[in-house]
């Protein structure tokens, strides 16, 4: 960030807070928030998929 001339600006939900450079604005914390929780759901899907397929092949 410091080389890109970028600042914190520091919000009181830390998840909110963005990272600016230029004109641009990033928000880290809710991008990674989003991201764990979207991985966290495939693999939830895929598992409740996979639990489907053993239960409907159980003898």
């Amino acid at each position: 960030m410091r080389r890109l001339g970028g600042t914190w600006v520091l919000q009181a939900k830390m998840e909110e807070s963005q990272v600016r450079v230029g004109k641009r604005v990033w928000l880290p914390f809710l991008r990674a928030r989003r991201y764990t929780q979207s991985c966290q759901s495939l693999l939830d899907h895929s598992l409740t998929q996979f639990f489907h397929e053993v239960e409907r092949y159980r003898p």
